[in-house]
């Protein structure tokens, strides 16, 4: 007799629920679900925009209407960038944060000197370069000012805006809040130069966070996600929000669970750690690093999901290792994490890339998951989670059809009956062993005959209007490690 708890036994209206639980297994054509990424982000200050979510198809439409110094549209330009390298039909739904009372951060780059020749420096922003600041002779610090503010603000996507501090080029964040203090200014100037730029004051004095309770009272019952999260990776208090929303999509009842990836460019590895040791129950919050970047935290996040949305789109039982992300600018190679620096990073629940030839690239994508004593954790590798996600969209598509879920009449194996749409609990048996294989033959399970041996259904026997499942399966593994032995002689004369 198969015994059920998603629904409490008390429970006697029409309803599906699908219960998930992790049991340690010894070692002993599905239907991929819709990915969907939410940007959960604040517009610019600037702006007027409705808080209300918004699906957008380009940078552009991001722009027009959130601002384009916004965290928003940082986050739209890598998911879908002109070049068409991006996220292609995956919904991008913006969810708008209204901005918290506080200020923006704010920088400043002095300039010295006057051109005795013509020369050419940049101001970059978070990477991203300025128009030429073109000085001819006898230019002073005042010309500077001048042009450098029209070829700041000129650039579309510069995340904030230029103005004349009377001495100074000043920059100021384009939104509120703490988060504008991932903002990085640095300069590029001809090494003859006859004015000499330094950034006197980095980007700092950004204060306030905004609120995500309203954007995520939007999510409904849509099935977001790849959440792109542009608050600061440090505040616990909004990934402590995050997770405890998530805990409810895991319910049986709601089962559409998501996973919330925030960006992080600290260069030490203690201070991250910090933060995802401490998390060791969270299936929630990917942090997702680019060690010493001076890339803005939200598109670390963004450019990465980029990648990990894609593959899951396709073959959600692939991880995510190897995948390039060009978009991306890492630090010097003595900043990188070495192996055993990304070893303790996986082991704290965080995430690491590597850099190949110049390229960032995914490494390991893991939540904050990691229970003391518990190997392997079960929801830690985020393609675990995907192929979970798989399995209950399709349990979910099978058993909420009309076929099951118009309460079909439920009669025993053993009974001969005329009536078509009659079920038995054979029928439910046969439909999950059904889902099995075709997870099985998608590489999304391992050992289908344990599945189906473990797998069935069968009436209630106190309710005979209930029908009971259970569904037992393996998680395929990844190649993520491979140990090889090599051995070597000389061949000496006999």
């Amino acid at each position: 007799m198969v015994e059920s708890t998603a629904f409490p036994q008390s429970h006697g209206s029409r309803g599906l629920a699908i219960k998930t639980s992790y049991k340690q297994i010894g070692a002993a054509g599905t239907r991929y679900r819709p990915v969907r990424i939410p940007v959960i982000a604040q517009g610019a200050d600037g702006t007027v925009y409705a808080t209300t979510k918004k699906r957008v198809f380009s940078p552009g439409e991001a722009g027009n209407a959130f601002g384009f110094d916004s965290q928003i549209y940082q986050a739209v330009e890598s998911l879908l960038p002109t070049n068409g390298d991006g996220v292609g039909d995956i919904p991008v739904t913006i969810y708008p944060l209204a901005a918290p009372s506080g200020d923006p951060a704010a920088g400043e780059i002095t300039p010295a000197g006057t051109a005795t020749k013509s020369e050419t420096h940049y101001v970059l922003v978070n990477n991203r370069p300025s128009l030429p600041i073109n000085l001819v002779k006898d230019d002073t610090v005042a010309q500077f000012i001048t042009k450098a503010i029209a070829a700041i603000n000129g650039v579309v996507g510069m995340p904030g805006t230029a103005s004349d501090g009377t001495t100074t080029l000043a920059f100021t964040v384009g939104w509120k809040g703490t988060s504008g203090n991932g903002v990085h200014l640095a300069v590029l100037s001809p090494d003859d130069a006859d004015v000499t730029l330094t950034v006197s004051t980095q980007i700092t004095g950004g204060t306030g966070t905004p609120s995500i309770t309203a954007a995520l009272a939007q999510i409904g019952s849509v099935w977001e996600s790849h959440v792109v999260n542009g608050n600061d990776y440090t505040d616990d208090t909004i990934l402590d929000e995050f997770a405890a929303y998530n805990e409810g999509r895991w319910t049986p009842q709601i089962r559409k669970p998501l996973r919330v990836y925030t960006g992080c460019a600290e260069a030490t590895l203690e201070t991250v750690t910090d933060v995802t040791d401490a998390r060791k129950s969270d299936r929630t919050n990917v942090i997702l690093t680019n060690p010493g970047s001076n890339d803005l935290p939200i598109v670390i996040a963004a450019d990465q999901v980029r990648r990990i949305a894609k593959r899951a789109a396709t073959v959600p039982a692939h991880d995510y290792g190897a995948l390039k992300c060009p978009r991306l600018t890492p630090a010097a190679d003595a900043t990188q994490w070495d192996p055993n620096q990304n070893e303790s990073a996986f082991d704290a629940g965080c995430s690491t890339i590597e850099v190949v030839d110049g390229d960032v690239e995914i490494s390991d994508v893991v939540t904050c998951y990691h229970p003391t004593g518990e190997e392997p954790p079960a929801y830690k590798y985020d393609v675990d989670i995907e192929k979970i996600s798989t399995m209950l969209y399709n349990v979910g598509l099978e058993f909420g059809s009309v076929e099951w879920k118009g309460g079909p009449p439920l009669v025993p194996d053993t009974q001969s009956v005329k009536e078509p749409t009659a079920k038995k609990p054979h029928d439910g048996t046969e439909a999950l062993h059904k889902i099995i294989q075709a997870a099985a033959d998608d590489a999304i399970i391992s050992d289908p005959d344990f599945a189906k041996a473990n797998s069935a259904m069968s009436i209630d026997d106190a309710n005979p209007k209930r029908l009971n499942g259970k569904l037992v399966f393996k998680c395929s593994g990844n190649a993520n490690v491979i140990s090889i032995d090599l051995d070597f002689g000389f061949h000496v004369g006999t």
